[in-house]
């Protein structure tokens, strides 16, 4: 990933430690700051009346009441795009130095939180070639220095992955799944589609689509006309991407800052009998999330409704370490571990994070012969004489036959992880281990 998550995480441990709270607590904070960045920029282009409704229409959203509970690069980036959605409006009304400074700043952080903030640039590529005070506002001095502005702040980024095989690129490539020729999936493009108004909101993403009609239709000057494409930018560039690959539903979610002024002043202001629409489906999906809230908050409330499938990545970390650690310490055949070799860098994040790494050095086994996540690249296995701890979850015995000399199959773990979910993992001891550079 670019470094901003990073230094965000680093910020938050710095001053409340280590628990996970501390790690995740920057989500709230950076997701209140953008709702309030929404309701300023609103304020400018319309009222404040609008404003506040874009600014909860934002922050009440079910994608931000699920990934306030999570630090990701989203939550940085959706910060990003809508300080440069604010600078845009007023360099657009008003040019000015700060303004532009500020949208190179906004795109240049945007672009270390996540290399999504480049659906910006065709959404923004619109008012630029057609709305003459765009035009005006950036093509000129102003327009360059905003540029220089994001050039030096993401050229330490790109010259880091000069520098080491371009890991971030490749690794959103991968993300990206694109394939050979022409491919072409409309069932994981209806699945994107069918999945936003989760993001979004039922009520809410029908009133976009209504908004964004209404908006088109009117005159070019209306601010409206133009905040359209931003969020038609990252809707159509996903949908392309899902079609002839695949996409999450969250690809797309920087749409809905330019989303959440559109719906707020279009059932506020132009159709203002729809404004009980707006309040009702806010209201209505508010309280469905803080149902799904307090269910996964409640061990026993999520079990007894059938989704603890759905948390089992979240429990009973500190039950796998205390098993693993007796495994190292049983050590074998009277010889002691080397290193706990693992296949998924999910496992390896979460045993390192809950303390087995104080036991034993925890390493990557290379599925292929080039590094293909963060854990890889920094935490590769050497090669050695052994044994290791194999902590197997990925369906690769094949290929873990070929890297090592021999291995020896251990006592698997099997962990219960609450309504009838458990975690399995298989164990291995490996000796003589070589890291391929076939596959």
């Amino acid at each position: 990933k670019p470094p901003m998550i990073a230094w965000v995480i680093a910020a938050t441990t710095s001053v409340f430690g280590d628990a996970e709270w501390a790690i995740r607590i920057s989500s709230p904070i950076l997701h209140a700051m953008t709702a309030y960045v929404i309701f300023r920029t609103t304020k400018f282009l319309f009222d404040e009346k609008t404003g506040f409704w874009a600014g909860v229409a934002y922050f009440l959203m079910p994608a931000v009441w699920l990934s306030t509970g999570v630090a990701s690069t989203d939550v940085p980036l959706l910060l990003c795009w809508a300080v440069a959605l604010n600078a845009w409006v007023h360099l657009r009304e008003h040019s000015s130095w700060f303004r532009a400074i500020q949208l190179g700043l906004a795109l240049g952080f945007g672009f270390l939180s996540k290399y999504a903030l480049l659906l910006f640039f065709p959404a923004l590529m619109i008012p630029v070639i057609f709305d003459s005070k765009t035009r005006a506002a950036l093509i000129q001095v102003k327009g360059l220095v905003a540029a220089l502005v994001f050039a030096a702040l993401i050229t330490p980024n790109m010259l880091w992955n000069l520098n080491n095989d371009f890991a971030t690129v490749t690794h959103t490539a991968a993300n990206a799944n694109i394939q050979p020729g022409i491919p072409f999936h409309p069932v994981m493009l209806f699945t994107f589609w069918f999945s936003q108004p989760g993001v979004f909101g039922p009520v809410t993403f029908v009133l976009l689509i209504l908004a964004i009609i209404s908006a088109l239709g009117r005159k070019p000057a209306s601010p409206g006309f133009w905040l359209s494409f931003f969020v038609l930018s990252p809707l159509l560039i996903i949908s392309l991407q899902a079609l002839f690959s695949r996409a999450n539903a969250n690809w797309a979610v920087t749409a809905y800052v330019a989303g959440s002024i559109l719906i707020a002043h279009y059932g506020v202001t132009t159709v203002s009998r729809l404004k009980l629409w707006l309040t009702g489906g806010i209201a209505a999906q508010t309280a469905v999330c803080l149902a799904l809230a307090a269910i996964v908050l409640t061990p026993a409330w999520t079990n007894a409704v059938g989704l603890a499938n759905a948390v089992k990545h979240m429990r009973a970390w500190p039950e796998t370490v205390t098993y693993l650690e007796q495994v190292i310490a049983e050590g074998h055949h009277g010889q002691t571990y080397r290193y706990v070799a693992l296949d998924k860098r999910i496992i390896f994040y979460d045993l390192t994070y809950y303390g087995l790494g104080e036991t034993l050095p925890l390493k990557m086994w290379m599925h292929k012969s080039r590094p293909q996540n963060q854990a890889e690249l920094t935490a590769p296995l050497p090669a050695g004489d052994g044994p290791y701890l194999v902590i197997n979850y990925e369906d690769v015995q094949d290929e873990l036959l070929e890297d090592f000399e021999r291995l020896e199959p251990l006592r698997p773990i099997h962990i219960n992880l609450g309504g009838g979910i458990e975690r399995s993992l298989r164990l291995w001891a490996g000796y003589g281990y070589t890291p391929t550079t076939t596959r």
